[in-house]
């Protein structure tokens, strides 16, 4: 069962995978409100400067494949924006949020859901430094 009312077909919020339903979905929700307080700026990542290894874990290809976009190290944690390039019923909702425990490299990410608009919180950094 499921603490939240979610509109089936214009959700404010999704979860991974799109079907979770009652605890699994509940967990994401809560965990992405959480962060959706927090006042996040946002930096660019800038494709040209991406290091040989990668980044987060990630080479330069898997980022692009996944729509990763944006990143942000806020309040102990490694923070990931997907822009998705494709989104929209019945794909999802354009945003995604990730996120892992800042400094833990091992450290699996959490995927939070997919969302259509960003939190008011959030800003995307123009002036913020892009890696």
């Amino acid at each position: 069962m499921s603490i939240y009312k979610r509109d089936a077909v214009n959700p404010e919020w999704e979860p991974v995978p799109w079907n979770a339903r009652g605890h699994k979905a509940d967990a994401q929700e809560k965990a992405f409100h959480e962060r959706a307080l927090k006042p996040i700026v946002w930096r660019k990542i800038d494709w040209e400067r991406i290091p040989e290894g990668g980044l987060f874990g990630f080479s330069k290809e898997d980022l692009q494949s996944r729509d990763i976009s944006w990143f942000a190290e806020h309040d102990g944690e490694e923070l990931l924006l997907i822009d998705n390039i494709w989104f929209g019923f019945p794909d999802p909702p354009r945003w995604g949020l990730a996120w892992r425990p800042a400094g833990q490299a091992e450290a699996k990410w959490q995927h939070l859901g997919h969302f259509p608009d960003l939190p008011k919180a959030w800003c995307l950094g123009t002036n913020a430094p892009s890696l």
